[in-house]
């Protein structure tokens, strides 16, 4: 009935699979947990012994770093159920009716649905703040508000999906990378996906440094960039790519390069300080989208 997902990359996965494990043993149908270290380094030995402890947990080994979404294509492939639900390994559950409240869905007639993911109420060290924040502003959103545009909030570290469309979504991702859930997202309201959201959150964990995410936003939207030019993603409900269609249209784009050009260095700095200011990350995604755009990155 039911495979659970975990593709992994050096994290320490055995609370995630000890807390699965623990609220599976409410279930009255089928499930298996796959988990693919996708050539890590670390972990191995503590990642193996805890899926191995568990007879319906199984742990394979990918020697070679092939990304996100190869890591999610092969789980698939070998899942044996008609559901999937895809968690990130740097996840915590937060209620003992997890999968249950996943469950319900399994007979309403919905293709995928999202659960959310939140943040821990402490703010983190600064080193990892801007991560946090981001995730707290743009992320941690309740169902009720996801529910009225369904397509442009897809955040895949945790969702409930059949196999069959997932497997029909990936086919169409040519490369690894960040930046394609804004991809997906789109794919889904062409296919005419049924999307709903829940409120069944995970606590997401691992945040990364403050300048290991910059880089990755900055892949996300090289990523984006791209998947326009080539008219993959001609129509989307993210409020950055609109904004940029209408600078574009209008003949902005040298205008807000030239501010971004002008001010990139000081707003690094101010992203990665102790106190980063959100609303400038996204002036700067902006504004990096321009500079791709005009080909002066």
């Amino acid at each position: 009935m039911l495979s659970i997902l975990i593709p992994t990359y050096n994290y320490d996965i055995s609370d995630l699979i000890i807390s699965l494990n623990k609220i599976a043993l409410r279930l009255d149908f089928d499930y298996e947990i796959l988990c693919l270290e996708d050539g890590s380094t670390m972990y191995l030995e503590e990642n193996k012994a805890v899926c191995d402890t568990y007879h319906n947990t199984f742990y394979i080994v990918s020697n070679k770093n092939k990304g996100r979404i190869t890591s999610r294509r092969l789980l698939a492939e070998k899942a044996k159920y008609d559901w999937l639900l895809f968690l990130d390994a740097d996840v915590e559950l937060t209620n003992d009716n997890f999968i249950i409240a996943y469950s319900k869905f399994f007979s309403k007639g919905f293709d995928a649905v999202y659960g959310g993911c939140s943040y821990e109420l402490l703010e983190p060290s600064t080193s990892k703040v801007l991560r946090w924040k981001y995730g707290k502003a743009y992320e941690e959103i309740e169902s009720n508000i996801r529910n009225k545009t369904p397509y442009k909030h897809i955040v895949s570290v945790n969702f409930l999906i059949k196999k069959d469309v997932f497997q029909n979504l990936i086919s169409k991702i040519d490369s690894d990378g960040y930046g394609y859930d804004l991809f997906l997202g789109v794919q889904m309201k062409l296919d005419k996906t049924k999307v709903y959201h829940i409120d069944n959150p995970v606590i997401h964990k691992g945040l990364e440094e403050n300048s290991v995410f910059l880089n990755k936003v900055e892949r996300a939207v090289e990523t984006n960039y791209r998947l326009l030019s080539e008219k993959r993603i001609s129509t989307t409900e993210n409020s950055l790519l609109e904004t940029y269609k209408s600078i574009k249209k209008f003949g902005l784009l040298n205008i807000i390069y030239l501010i971004y050009r002008s001010f990139k260095r000081p707003l690094k700095r101010q992203l990665l300080s102790s106190s980063p200011n959100i609303k400038l990350l996204q002036f700067y995604k902006l504004g990096y989208l321009c500079a791709l755009s005009l080909n002066k990155k």
